[in-house]
């Protein structure tokens, strides 16, 4: 078997490479690393070092939008060209809760063609609202002057701000002609939803249908998986993260003190780390991971 685990980041380069270091211990890795150059600097000796290659795509790329979606497609494609059974898209702020052995074992033993979290159907057959998955589909988004003010509640069903990314929505005509999803983007593909993913990569229709959808990644994926009707999906990704509370809407950084929970979860991989915040959480994933094999339980 072969897994491909594509690393997107953008900051801490040491830990990234502690990352790939990681993941390198899987009997099947092939780890390939996109990292944003523009924000921090990972040379490509450095990745080559850890056992990885860097991937250069020439794509500037802006969180939330489709540029991000051309990231992952470009990432993805270079991965379907070692040939692998599974593909994870892992971000640099990831980190394995156990042995890669145990976690490649594990799919290795999935009959599913991919592995979805946090899916929801996006309701589209109703009024504007505020449900934000309604918003981030059923209006084109453009880039919010600075200056401009929210609109009076009164325009929702034709055009909104928002602040997060800070955008203008203006409502869509018409929708895509396909059910919608929204999910989390840390895709785990098996090769048949690799290939479906990367065929609609290439679908002019359905890439004029997202463009302009905001944070599309989370919502273009999830609807080009679940539509394909000749696909296994599992609604489990086998990862953990934790949000600080009601409607903060990025998960927190994980330290030791929620590695009790983490593990407990059962996943394979957590996020998000930062060892400029705890670096000692990494030290007994690491502990723990490699005494695992040895000592069992």
């Amino acid at each position: 078997m072969r897994v491909a685990y594509v690393v997107l980041s953008h900051r801490t380069p040491e830990q990234v490479l502690r990352l790939v270091r990681a993941l390198r211990e899987g009997p099947a890795a092939e780890v390939l690393v996109r990292h944003d150059q523009r924000r921090s600097r990972l040379a490509a000796a450095e990745v080559e070092a850890a056992g990885a290659e860097l991937i250069e795509d020439g794509i500037d790329v802006e969180w939330a939008s489709w540029s991000h979606v051309e990231v992952m497609l470009a990432a993805l494609r270079r991965a379907a060209a070692l040939a692998p059974d599974w593909t994870l898209v892992l971000s640099g702020q990831d980190y394995p809760l156990r042995p890669m052995a145990e976690i490649e074992a594990g799919l290795a033993a999935s009959d599913a063609d991919a592995m979805l979290g946090s899916v929801r159907e996006i309701e589209t057959r109703r009024p504007a609202g505020d449900d934000e998955f309604f918003l981030r589909v059923a209006y084109r988004h453009y880039r919010r002057p600075r200056s401009l003010p929210h609109l009076p509640r009164m325009l929702r069903p034709f055009v909104y701000v928002r602040d997060l990314p800070p955008l203008l929505g203006v409502r869509r005509l018409a929708l895509p002609d396909l059910r919608l999803y929204s999910s989390a983007d840390w895709l785990t593909l098996g090769n048949r939803g690799l290939e479906s993913v990367l065929a609609a990569g290439e679908d002019r229709a359905l890439r004029r249908a997202f463009r302009r959808v905001a944070v599309p990644s989370e919502s273009f994926f999830a609807s080009v998986l679940l539509n394909d009707p000749e696909l296994r999906i599992e609604r489990d990704h086998r990862r953990f993260l934790a949000f600080a509370g009601p409607g903060v809407p990025h998960p927190k950084t994980l330290t030791a003190a929620d590695l009790e929970a983490a593990l407990a979860s059962g996943a394979d991989f957590a996020r998000k780390f930062d060892t400029a915040v705890d670096a000692r959480v990494l030290d007994l994933l690491d502990e723990r991971r490699r005494v695992r094999p040895r000592g069992g339980g």
